[in-house]
């Protein structure tokens, strides 16, 4: 009698132990995250994708500017787009006439984010159809001071916009200077765009050492 109660709690045990275990890894099982959405298709049905090219495929002075270190006057590279003032007269440099193509007047107190205030490099008039040595300045900078430079001419002498004239020349003699506002030869050189590729880097250091540096 004795026994046959001990046998029903042993097996009463084991059906109360079994479904213990069996509620506890039931608890210790997390369900499967759902898969996630899929993308939204563009508006073509294929999927998007983007690359950067820059400082790989492309050169860009912003990515790698060490490229351009070696570069004399790196701030004045080719394409670069400059607004030019008279010091002594206050007065911007301006392309008058028809697209420019006239004249280079200083008429303008103040610099306009147009076309007629803004040089690209250091040219300062371009009437002739191909650059030849009429058509070239030589751009001579302030070593203490480098937003201020002096332009000659192609005959030897410097530009000059004279206090109280608006006319530009190329008939200042002097050659020394102390790059102060009294000189009518010395103008300051605001930098509107500054561009830094490949070309800037062919141009500014020759076939020769380019060739190593865009490898």
């Amino acid at each position: 009698m004795m026994s046959s109660r001990l046998l029903k709690r042993a097996c009463l045990l084991l059906l109360v132990s079994s479904w213990l275990c069996s509620l506890s890894d039931a608890k210790r099982k997390t369900p499967p995250s759902p898969p996630p959405p899929p993308p939204p298709p563009s508006s073509s049905g294929l999927p998007v994708r983007a690359v950067c090219l820059g400082g790989w495929l492309v050169t860009e002075g912003w990515i790698l500017p060490s490229l351009f270190d070696a570069i004399p006057n790196k701030d004045l590279l080719d394409g670069a787009q400059l607004q030019l003032k008279a010091v002594a007269a206050g007065a911007y440099l301006t392309a008058a006439g028809q697209d420019g193509a006239a004249a280079v007047v200083a008429n303008r107190t103040q610099a306009a984010p147009s076309a007629s205030e803004t040089f690209k490099g250091a040219a300062v008039v371009a009437v002739a159809a191909a650059p030849g040595p009429s058509e070239t300045f030589q751009v001579v900078r302030d070593d203490g001071d480098k937003s201020r430079v002096r332009i000659r001419a192609p005959n030897g002498h410097f530009l000059q916009v004279a206090l109280g004239s608006n006319s530009v020349t190329t008939d200042y003699y002097g050659e020394s200077t102390s790059w102060g506002d009294d000189d009518p030869s010395v103008f300051v050189v605001t930098k509107v765009l500054e561009l830094q590729g490949e070309y800037q880097i062919c141009n500014g250091y020759g076939t020769a050492k380019a060739t190593p540096i865009l490898r």
